[in-house]
């Protein structure tokens, strides 16, 4: 009996360290690797490596990801992929080696990280995944623009070099910074957001665009905390700094305090603030357009269809090339109306 008991007790042992090692977060190892040029900066040289390693260990975590979704019967798209692995990605430990090869100086960063599948609600997340997506596209256009001024760099000499440089080197500790915070808004971690958030802004040293967006970064913090006062006078804070929107996109900030004053009934603001979100934005974003339209008909009632104040372009119906064919076809008819001397009689409308 007493035997029974103890091979009993030891199967239970086996069974749970099993679940727990099924448990256990999944780690990823992923490096990048940065050959230097001539007068390069060593520390140019470990950040571009350290955003390759990034991007190699997000495509590793994506395929946690989909497998994963496998298991709740979830059917996820590559970008769905995408975004949740990066949102959910988690750095542990990161090391930087230089090495000295046949006279060329390189360096490797390795980073260590983890996905914990146990803590990814993917239901959740794929309910939120219109704010997951415009969150991972502001991480992905940072990081093009690093890329972009790093092939400047790599090509520039004397002064020009050191100029690109220093402003190199500034945009990737921040870029850090900002793309830490980013993740931690996707994953929900908006109080942690907020505390990174207001290191970068009580440091004297950092100002202009970099301040501007990171007041709009802990806005969106609050905005998703429904701290809406907080996130105004953030937002306030982000348009009031001198920035630069070709660098950082500092002008979300009208989007987000448009929404807030529809909320708040206040609709004439709403939609000013959304009409200038949607004039500095690419025309792509469909919630956009669509708080605008809703914005629009709040404040101008009375508006008549024809001098409706949004915007024509409506998203949904560009075609692949970006053209608006129906409202191109529409002015088109019009003005041959027009030359007709019927348009007192006819009126046409293209819809949005």
């Amino acid at each position: 009996m007493g035997r029974l008991f103890t091979g009993l007790l030891a199967a239970v042992m086996l069974l749970a360290g099993v679940a727990a090692c099924e448990a256990a977060p999944q780690v990823i190892t992923a490096s990048g690797v940065y050959t230097m040029g001539e007068n390069d900066s060593p520390k140019i040289a470990k950040d571009a490596a350290r955003q390759e390693a990034m991007r190699v260990a997000t495509e590793k975590a994506g395929v946690y990801v989909e497998s994963y979704s496998k298991t709740q019967n979830m059917q996820l798209s590559e970008d769905d992929v995408k975004v949740i692995s990066g949102a959910i990605l988690k750095v542990t430990d990161e090391k930087a080696e230089p090495d000295l090869t046949n006279g060329v100086w390189r360096y490797t960063v390795t980073i260590t990280a983890e996905v914990d599948t146990d803590k990814i609600d993917l239901k959740a997340m794929m309910d939120n995944r219109s704010k997951l997506e415009k969150l991972q596209k502001e991480r992905d256009e940072l990081k093009k623009q690093n890329e972009e001024l790093l092939e400047k760099y790599k090509k520039a000499r004397g002064a020009e070099k050191d100029r690109l440089g220093t402003k190199l080197e500034t945009q990737y500790d921040l870029g850090q910074v900002f793309d830490r915070c980013v993740a931690m808004i996707q994953r929900g971690e908006q109080t942690r957001a907020v505390s990174e958030l207001t290191k970068v802004i009580a440091d004297k040293s950092v100002t202009d665009s970099p301040l501007a967006y990171a007041y709009y970064l802990r806005g969106r913090a609050y905005y998703e905390l429904n701290a809406h006062n907080k996130a105004l006078e953030d937002f306030n804070e982000a348009q009031r700094v001198p920035h630069n929107d070709n660098i950082y996109p500092v002008w979300r900030a009208h989007y987000y305090r448009g929404l807030i004053f529809y909320d708040r009934r206040r609709w004439q603001e709403a939609y000013e603030e959304l009409k200038l979100a949607w004039d500095a934005s690419d025309h792509t974003d469909r919630e956009m357009y669509q708080a605008l339209q809703r914005a629009d008909d709040k404040a101008h009632p009375q508006a008549a269809q024809p001098q409706r104040r949004t915007p024509a372009r409506n998203p949904q119906r560009q075609t692949g090339n970006g053209i608006d064919w129906g409202h191109i076809i529409g002015e088109i008819i019009t003005g041959a109306i027009n030359e007709s001397g019927l348009a007192k009689d006819v009126h046409i409308t293209v819809g949005d």
